[in-house]
């Protein structure tokens, strides 16, 4: 049985991956995360974006030109949502799957739909840095699902970055998810 508190996970850990090779990963027995986040980038895009609200909402408030009040108002408004999205971007898994929050919009993807969880295979870099999901969507087809809230984050470390460290804790969840299922149609 699982039960959330916080943003940690009580599961048994012979559900976990085999470790990402190098990865130092400081957790107690038994717990896994369940929210992988970039806090400094998501506080700077928060201060960010209250100021421009903040100024957005100072012209519009000051216009004498109703049009154009209204038009900076709309934008101010749209800063503020972007404001209270900011500290929420990032990775959840939760009980039914995966969220994924980005700024202009949340995926969510059944743990029943992923193929798997990797590291992005690709670019001109000497190591990918992007987590990836691979899913199998309507009709059977494969797509990728990258977790761009994760991207980069972590470049040139000599441990493991935090991206990788995402992609060993949702493959925990994934095969805990996969020995649930497995209990209960058994």
């Amino acid at each position: 049985m699982i039960t959330n508190r916080w943003e940690r996970t009580r599961i048994s850990t012979s559900a976990l991956p085999p470790p990402v090779r190098g990865a130092k990963i400081r957790m107690r027995e038994g717990e896994m995360r369940t929210a992988w986040r970039s806090w400094f980038w998501n506080v700077v895009l928060t201060v960010v974006m209250t100021v421009m609200a903040a100024i957005l909402s100072g012209v519009a408030i000051s216009q004498k030109n109703s049009v154009s009040a209204v038009g900076f108002g709309f934008v101010a408004l749209l800063s503020w949502i972007g404001a209270l999205r900011a500290p929420t971007l990032g990775v959840y898994a939760k009980p039914h799957g995966v969220v994924v929050r980005e700024f202009t919009r949340t995926t969510k993807v059944c743990w029943a739909e992923v193929v798997g969880i990797d590291m992005a295979s690709g670019g001109g870099g000497p190591t990918p840095t992007a987590p990836m999901i691979r899913r199998r969507g309507k009709g059977g087809k494969e797509t990728t699902i990258e977790l761009n809230a994760l991207g980069g984050y972590g470049l040139f470390r000599h441990n493991a970055t935090p991206a990788q460290v995402a992609v060993e804790g949702l493959n925990g969840h994934l095969n805990a998810w996969r020995n649930r299922q497995g209990r209960e149609t058994s």
